[in-house]
């Protein structure tokens, strides 16, 4: 018996987190902590000061993101560095982090107006968004099955609560139910691809299975087999539609038309990256040796959802549909990027590598996504799922600064020059010039080109096209923080890329 005890004491002395485990995460930590806190203040606040919790939530959001720029900190760690006895590890850029914080960030200035109008509460919104938010930057740095598969699952529940959040409408509540239906068909196919690979991998006599590093040591030696290959698809699969790519783009269209707008966005954006990411780590860390393979069939996929993201958005009569739509296009560019690195480990674009410049093309798809967002939210609507484009008419006379936030978003996202969005497709079309991937090239330009009739439709309608004669319109009032918002990333939208090839 006193031999069993000594041999749990070594196990646990090995397998104990170290404090610098724990500084690895402190910035997952803070957002966790942070996410607490606005439940504390929600029990304790008055009526009258409830409006400091999503003020809490963003200084709090900003001074991570401050926290997670710091040069040389703890939770910065070398890629061959693994914390918590291997279950996590640093293998992409820290500057992902980012991402996921700045669209939080964004988030909590667009729901902030926008659920109080509605009557829904605010504090509970900003809880699940943060814990989805350090939820997703844990993903990313996920080295073993088990910490991808809870931390990936903790994100997904809480993106079900947000896109059913408005209780009185229906169509939140119905897009929260085929969100979670797609989301657990998802799930599935990633739980049987992780058992696959973990059935056939340990029978061949890997230790540790479900381990990231040991999965691509065994796969270099050549020590896979189909059932592995079946794995390995499926897993991908579920990455896939996380990033919303072809065919696992169909619960698109229909979740973000729904869901609350700010919600929207932040779909569109954070659970888009966390796609991204998560197929990037993928690839080139445990299926790495598999590259040959994976490559030609990202290569298709990603022309494919170029093309159908784009021309299924032509016929869309609605805002946000159409955005949606937009979206699966921009998802195309991302499996593009992917791609090039697959196929030419070191290809760059301007010294930037392809994991640099796909958080840039996030960051920039972010700016773009959260001007549009913010101009959508700040106009009255009867119902939110219903913003036809036709209701855009007069904005540029109701209100100018809201017709501004629309075309910088829209001139971002469709790549205008001299925006942010164009320096980052710019930067992925020199990738795939790089590896010579010519017909992902060719689709990617076809893409741009269409994308425009349909993103200059939107801006023709508000900008352009004259209203009814004799109508009124009445001017919007935008609020301050509206104002706020719009301004900051106006500027982004010009001054980011010339930022990036500074």
């Amino acid at each position: 018996m006193s031999l069993i005890f000594a041999n749990i004491d070594v196990a646990f002395k090995a397998l104990a987190p170290r404090s610098s485990d724990w500084l690895s995460i402190a910035p997952e930590i803070a957002v966790a902590g942070l996410s607490l806190l606005c439940l504390v203040q929600a029990m304790l606040l008055p009526a009258k000061l409830r409006w400091l919790i999503s003020a809490t939530a963003r200084t709090g959001l900003v001074l991570v993101m401050a926290m997670a720029l710091v040069p040389h900190a703890g939770w910065k760690l070398a890629e061959d560095v693994a914390t918590f006895a291997g279950l996590l590890r640093q293998n992409l850029p820290y500057e992902v982090r980012l991402v996921f914080l700045f669209s939080a960030l964004l988030t909590s200035f667009v729901a902030d107006r926008f659920l109080r109008d509605r009557g829904a509460a605010v504090a509970d919104y900003h809880h699940v968004l943060l814990v989805v938010t350090a939820a997703f930057m844990l993903l990313v740095q996920s080295n073993h099955f088990v910490t991808f598969f809870l931390a990936l699952e903790t994100a997904a529940v809480g993106l079900y609560i947000l896109v059913g959040y408005l209780r009185k409408s229906d169509a939140s509540l119905e897009a929260g139910v085929k969100y979670l239906v797609a989301g657990g068909l998802s799930s599935a196919l990633l739980l049987m691809g992780m058992v696959l690979v973990y059935g056939s991998l340990g029978a061949v006599g890997v230790a540790d299975s479900l381990n990231f590093t040991q999965i691509g040591n065994a796969l270099a030696a050549g020590k896979g087999s189909a059932l592995t290959l079946a794995g390995v698809a499926l897993i991908l699969s579920g990455a896939a539609f996380k990033l919303g790519a072809f065919p696992f783009h169909t619960w698109i269209p229909d979740v973000y038309q729904g869901a609350p707008t700010p919600t929207t966005a932040f779909l569109a954006t954070a659970s888009k990256a966390a796609g991204a990411f998560t197929l990037l780590l993928l690839v080139t860390g445990p299926f790495a040796a598999l590259a040959p393979k994976i490559a030609p069939l990202l290569a298709v996929i990603a022309v494919i959802t170029l093309l159908v993201g784009n021309l299924a958005a032509l016929a869309t009569t609605d805002i946000k549909r159409a955005l949606a739509l937009s979206g699966v296009s921009h998802a195309g560019f991302i499996l593009a990027a992917i791609t090039a690195a697959l196929a030419m480990p070191t290809v760059t674009a301007f010294d930037y590598n392809a994991e640099q410049t796909i958080v840039f093309y996030l960051l920039a798809y972010i700016i773009g996504t959260f001007l549009t967002t913010q101009a959508l939210a700040s106009m009255p609507a009867p119902e939110d799922h219903r913003r036809p484009i036709l209701a855009l008419r007069g904005l540029m006379r109701r209100a100018p600064i809201l017709a501004g936030a629309l075309g910088f978003g829209i001139g971002s996202l469709a790549g205008v020059p001299p925006t942010v969005g164009f320096i980052a497709k710019l930067l992925i079309l020199v990738l795939l010039v790089k590896a010579k991937l010519w017909w992902i090239l060719g689709a990617a330009l076809i893409s741009v080109a269409v994308s425009i009739h349909y993103y200059f439709s939107i801006l023709r309608e508000a900008v352009v096209r004259p209203t009814e004669d004799g109508q009124e319109l009445a001017p919007l009032e935008v609020s301050f923080a509206a104002r706020f918002v719009i301004g900051a990333l106006a500027a982004a939208s010009i001054l980011g890329g010339l930022l990036i090839l500074s």
